[in-house]
């Protein structure tokens, strides 16, 4: 698989290659969030994190009518759509919350790294979706050779090796707040989306494949999508990137009273 590869920090484009908050919303109802926001695992560090104010959703989970792999798609669009000299992908101290307007708050990736640590300011009462460790891989590609086999449809093309390169990532580990998370819950991979790039993102961002305008793509990885009350939430994540490099990286997530 040849492209882009934009994990939760990536420096290189070693795959081939994907929104929003503005106005404050009311928290999600029972009917809008299909799962009980209380603790939602076995496990007792997940479990003791609602008493902290933070709540895991289940992978199953649909917020706003949506699955959360909807969200990520949405997640992908959003990373694209904001300018280079205002990404957040690009800029650790660009406001987390730039050009977001949906009910969903989305946490950005750095791009140019595989260790940092972030700051986000996050409106109260809204869903938080965090990136753990993911990627897209889009289309089309200047190597010629990267297409599907005859008779393969592009959307397997692309989940294929998005799937083959996300498993070489190794001992994945998660804490919110201190508490152990287990990632394997959380994968979700999505079918074929298009998602329209702004052109000045061509050739900052990762991304060879990149070509500042409409294309589809196809995305995996871990994401979490939390319900958290107001005060300081803390991701981490590290592990070992499936092209060898280590992955250590913390967000801060300070919501709003």
């Amino acid at each position: 698989m040849k492209g882009n590869l934009i994990a939760v920090s990536l420096l290189t484009g070693w795959l081939a290659g994907c929104a929003p908050e503005a106005s404050p919303s009311p928290s999600p109802s029972p009917d809008e969030l299909t799962e009980s926001t209380t603790a939602l695992h076995a496990d007792q560090d997940e479990a003791a994190l609602g008493a902290r104010g933070a709540v895991v959703l289940p992978p199953q989970a649909r917020v706003f009518g949506r699955p959360i792999t909807a969200w990520a798609k949405e997640w992908y669009r959003w990373h694209f759509r904001v300018p280079a000299d205002r990404s957040p992908m690009l800029h650790l101290e660009q406001d987390c919350g730039e050009e977001q307007d949906g009910p969903v708050f989305f946490v950005p990736v750095y791009d140019l790294d595989t260790t940092f640590q972030r700051t986000c300011r996050v409106p109260k009462n809204r869903p938080v979706l965090v990136p753990l460790w993911v990627l897209i891989n889009d289309y089309p590609c200047p190597d010629p050779s990267f297409e599907p086999a005859p008779g393969q449809t592009l959307e397997d093309f692309l989940r294929q090796g998005a799937l083959d390169f996300n498993n070489g990532i190794q001992d994945l580990v998660v804490t919110l707040d201190g508490r152990r998370i287990d990632p394997s819950r959380h994968r979700h991979t999505s079918g074929l989306f298009t998602f329209d790039g702004d052109p000045s993102l061509v050739g900052q961002i990762p991304d060879p494949c990149l070509i500042g305008g409409e294309q589809p793509g196809v995305t995996d990885g871990w994401w979490l999508m939390l319900q958290l009350a107001p005060g300081e939430h803390v991701v981490n994540v590290k592990a070992l990137a499936p092209f060898g490099a280590p992955i250590d990286y913390t967000y801060t997530l300070r919501v709003g009273h």
